[in-house]
């Protein structure tokens, strides 16, 4: 089988994968919130999401995405199904775009085990499905880093321009994954200064990055007000440091052990980091550097604002820089399994290498797929069954019981509020849903809910 063949099938299988344990209608409560959001109009989204704590442009890309994809069914099940399939396309885009910039690099890209070994890994199988904006974070971020790439290389201002507004969007995706952009800009001004490039285009980029940002500057100071007041992360501490460095190395582990399998993930990926900077080209280790430096940097903002602030920051609003140190890392590791002879490399270091890398993320695909299998898939039966029997009910509102999870409620809230019946539930905090008593928001959203049934 040629290499071609071998990459198609790869392809084919991690596809095969990702729709069997990851293409499920059941939807968690953060999932449930995009649901129900995006079934309002394109104001009303705005208006409402400025009450929450995230810019609005995930949720209209999403919109508008099943506005053209599933206008021909009314079924939330089928739609759900589709948005989590267009964060899996948006993860595609990440892996080609990330793909072009290291081949720009002089290092091939897309590989089988580039794509296995990115795919696969901790966090990137679960968020690259979640009908959330981590994926669209990931690839704006990607793209800023294809286009300082290419000014790198060439010098010509209309990469700036895009990379600016690639970062532009990411701002209006995520904070932190703004946070992740400005790094990069930043770096990349740094290394422009050492080049001896002229500098002011990239000075002036870092400024209209800025000023794009100014129109819902005070939407977001707003939102602020709102977290520094009342907000779920917990306080900042020792533990959650740690965990806002490795939780995504660990995935589905992090509650049971998952430190030691995180740490375990990263020291294994201490000597690809090693033998890439030993070996490869000085360009790919020069952008080696700043990938890792954003992740870095990202989360150390991240913390900073915590214990400054108030706790604000955990370990997947870092996902998009993730998304770029596995990607680059699983590069390595495919350079390395070509050049096996190169230095502080042998047959059986790498051969090591390998099999450590396929043990822990065997394990993370074993352990996630379990996890998904009893959480979320088989649970879809249920969800289905009492969905129908919604339907059923001659009563146009539906008690739920309040003594369910807070996933459980809002989920049946979505599905109900989609066969166009309301919800009552007694004596109902709606802060077990938001993490902040934010009544306007709650009802203004999932607007199928009686307000004469919260305490």
């Amino acid at each position: 089988m040629n290499k071609k063949a071998k990459l198609t099938l790869g392809l084919f299988l991690i596809s095969i994968a990702y729709m069997l344990f990851f293409m499920h209608p059941t939807i968690w409560r953060d999932e449930s919130f995009t649901m129900a959001l995006v079934g309002h109009n394109y104001g009303d989204i705005i208006r409402l999401d400025s009450m929450d704590v995230h810019p609005p442009f995930y949720y209209i890309a999403l919109k508008f995405f099943l506005n053209i994809t599933a206008f021909w069914t009314n079924s939330l099940f089928t739609k759900v199904i589709i948005a989590r399939l267009f964060s899996y396309i948006l993860a595609i885009l990440t892996f080609l775009t990330l793909s072009k910039t290291v081949k720009n690099l002089g290092v091939p890209g897309a590989n089988a085990i580039q794509w296995a070994g990115f795919f696969l890994a901790p966090s990137i199988m679960r968020y690259s499905t979640q009908i959330r904006m981590y994926a669209l974070a990931a690839l704006f971020l990607s793209l800023v880093l294809n286009q300082l790439q290419h000014y790198d290389n060439s010098q010509k201002i209309g990469h700036i321009f895009l990379a600016v507004i690639f970062a532009s969007f990411a701002s209006y995706t995520h904070y932190f994954a703004a946070v992740a952009a400005g790094w990069m800009l930043f770096l990349y001004f740094v290394k422009f200064q050492f080049n001896r490039y002229d500098g002011n285009a990239i000075l002036r980029g870092i400024i209209v990055f800025l000023v794009m940002f100014v129109p819902w500057g005070v939407v977001a100071f707003a939102q602020a007000q709102q977290v520094s007041s009342s907000y779920w992360i917990p306080p900042v501490n020792v533990e959650n440091i740690i965990n806002n460095f490795v939780n995504l190395f660990a995935d589905v582990f992090t509650d049971n052990g998952g430190q030691y399998y995180a740490i375990a993930f990263m020291v294994l990926l201490i000597y690809p980091t090693i033998w890439a900077y030993l070996n490869m080209s000085k360009k790919f280790k020069s952008t080696l550097t700043i990938v890792l430096l954003v992740f870095v940097l990202t989360t150390l903002t991240g913390i900073a604002i915590s214990v400054a602030v108030r706790p604000i920051y955990i370990a997947r609003y870092a996902y998009p820089a993730y998304a770029l140190v596995i990607f680059f890392m699983m590069t390595i590791v495919s350079q390395m399994m070509k050049k096996p002879l190169s230095r502080l490399s042998n047959y059986f270091m790498t051969s090591i290498l390998a099999v450590g890398l396929t043990i822990i993320i065997g394990m993370n695909v074993g352990f996630l797929g379990s996890n998904q299998f009893n959480n979320y898939i088989m649970p879809s039966y249920n969800l289905a069954d009492s969905v129908e029997q919604y339907k059923e009910n001659p009563n146009n509102v539906i008690h739920l019981n309040p003594n369910q999870s807070p996933n459980s409620i809002v989920q049946k809230t979505v599905y109900i509020k989609s066969i166009n019946k309301r919800v009552y539930i007694k004596n109902f905090n709606v802060a077990r849903i938001l993490g902040k008593d934010n009544q306007k928001l709650f009802y203004g959203l999932f607007d199928n809910v009686d307000q004469s049934s919260s305490k």
